[in-house]
């Protein structure tokens, strides 16, 4: 959802865990035949996904949130944010969306803390679970914000044991339109799926869980009838409608890039994207991530990087190579650059392609275009 970054931390740690744990030959490489061994646990799996419910109730949902939200690299999670979640305790279902199996629950805890919370809400905990499922030979999912477990699902579950990223393996078998669990007081529910047969293209896929690499929108299982009741409360109108986690394109600007020398994902301050926002498509938008902090999450979920729309919205990023030489773009915070296109904006980044997969980047703060001629000695070099 649009307020869980810390989520996105969750989730792409958990990726590259998986595609550790699941690899056939030990080494930690992220390969589909690898990441294969959980679904191979269970014999009935389908080689399709089928999906024929929705998974929750659409009436008691505000708006449906693409996947691709970008602060660090695209999340690969979306999903609807609550019309009233202040309900204690949570009453709005959550339905398995096809047949499947849930394999891992973990549960944490929360606290209300939403100034708009009526005040005997406030300072109150509730139950967090995430749900681990698999609804193919090849493809997966999970519900992340889920406050109750349905008593069918508990007691298959057994003890759960609590804390962030711990496991509780189980073998729950669910069937399409079966209430697994509720939502309330959280305001959101998160739902991120992959597909291992449908990777995308990275220029460095190394640095990322195969989860990432095959991340997916859960509305491209749904029937069309189905789909169409999801747009109807979808923001976003650029296509794909769900939207998308993959912009890097060979040779050009456009993707995700690493500060040279980064090592692990989990290196949040060291990453650089140039893509287009999650709700306004068709924008540019550049994430400089130097200002977080590196680690699991928690001690960065209250600092923002730069997030960006650039003056003009253009050149695209995918059509910058390196036969382009110098490029400035003038930037803007994105929610007031989208209020106002004569914003002025807060200053102008340099941009040069050095190689093929290899960047010169800098940031001047207060600077009109015009003002920048070339790099300082503060400048930094992006790989991928």
């Amino acid at each position: 959802m649009q307020t869980s970054y810390n989520q996105f931390f969750y989730y792409a740690i958990i990726g590259l865990i998986l595609s550790t744990i699941f690899s056939c030959d030990g080494s930690g490489d992220s390969t589909p035949s690898g990441n294969q061994s959980i679904h191979d646990q269970f014999s009935d799996l389908p080689e399709q996904v089928i999906f024929t419910h929705l998974p929750t109730d659409l009436e008691e949902m505000l708006v449906m949130d693409a996947i691709g939200q970008i602060h660090g690299i695209p999340k690969m999670h979306g999903g609807f944010r609550l019309l009233n979640p202040y309900t204690f305790p949570a009453q709005i279902p959550v339905y398995a969306m096809g047949d499947g199996y849930i394999y891992n629950i973990e549960k944490e805890f929360r606290t209300v803390v939403d100034g708009n919370a009526p005040p005997d809400l406030l300072g109150r905990d509730y139950d967090d679970f995430s749900l681990d499922m698999v609804f193919s030979k090849h493809a997966g999912g999970y519900y992340g914000h889920v406050t109750a477990l349905s008593e069918e699902i508990l007691e298959q579950a057994g003890e759960i044991k609590e804390g962030r990223g711990v496991h509780n393996r189980v073998n729950i078998k669910i069937t399409a339109g079966q209430v697994i669990g509720y939502v309330g007081p959280h305001p959101g529910l998160d739902i991120g799926m992959y597909d291992y047969e449908r990777e995308h293209y990275f220029a460095n896929p190394e640095m990322y869980g195969m989860e990432y690499r095959s991340a997916v929108c859960f509305t491209d299982y749904l029937p069309p009838s189905l789909q169409e009741k999801v747009w109807a409360i979808t923001a976003r109108t650029a296509q794909p409608r769900c939207g998308r986690v993959a912009y890097d394109k060979e040779g050009t600007l456009a993707g995700n890039w690493f500060l040279e020398g980064t090592t692990e994902i989990t290196q949040w301050s060291r990453q650089l994207i140039f893509a287009r926002h999650d709700l306004y498509g068709d924008r540019i938008t550049i994430a400089d991530a130097s200002p977080l902090m590196d680690g699991d999450g928690i001690h960065t979920r209250d600092i923002e990087p730069y997030i960006w729309f650039v003056k003009g919205n253009t050149p695209m990023p995918e059509d910058i190579t390196m036969e382009s030489g110098h490029i400035k773009f003038e930037v803007a915070n994105h929610w007031l650059l989208i209020q106002n296109e004569n914003v002025t904006p807060e200053g102008t980044l340099l941009i040069q392609l050095l190689e093929k997969e290899k960047i010169q980047y800098e940031y001047f703060e207060g600077k009109s275009a015009e003002e920048v001629s070339d790099f300082t000695s503060q400048s930094r070099i992006y790989v991928r």
